[in-house]
């Protein structure tokens, strides 16, 4: 049975391999949307209020898939550092993931960050101040929980 769990892990290369190719299909889908957005309003030559507004809400929409693909790729590298590499040396220095609580830490990190980019998306095509109240509300209630979830899950030494 032991054999049998140490060879399983090796299947979590395919969440490691979709991860991935998550991570290359969200990024180039971003760059895609900003390239062709600012091609288009370019071309038109939108060189207006309006056309500014519409190219940095792109802009930040975009911002918004490359912390999805942010976050494919950490979840990529946390999981074959946890289960399958047998190495001591860290694939990347810069994200360091020894347990668990280290991914899920760099995680919640950067959908803080991607959740005040998707607010700030949506504030700025708001119509209604209300709307833009609730929303903040709502995020901010979100965020909230992921920071006592953080606070209150590390151990107290650490």
């Amino acid at each position: 049975m032991r054999k049998l769990l140490v060879a399983s892990r090796y299947l979590l290369i395919l969440p490691v391999v979709g991860s991935l190719l998550l991570m290359v299909g969200v990024v180039v889908m971003g760059l895609g949307v900003v390239l062709t957005q600012g091609w288009n309003l370019l071309s038109q030559g939108e060189f207006s209020p309006k056309g500014a507004k519409q190219l940095t809400l792109t802009v930040i929409e975009s911002i918004d898939m490359f912390l999805v693909g942010a976050i494919s790729y950490i979840v990529a590298v946390g999981l074959y550092k946890l289960f399958i590499s047998q190495e001591e040396e860290q694939i990347l220095k810069r994200v360091k993931i020894e347990k668990l609580a280290d991914l899920e830490n760099k995680i919640i990190g950067v959908v803080v960050v991607a959740m005040a980019v998707a607010f700030l998306g949506k504030a700025t095509e708001a119509v209604d101040a209300l709307a833009v109240l609730q929303g903040g509300v709502g995020v901010a209630a979100v965020i909230g929980a992921l920071c006592l979830f953080l606070r209150f899950s590390t151990p107290a030494d650490q």
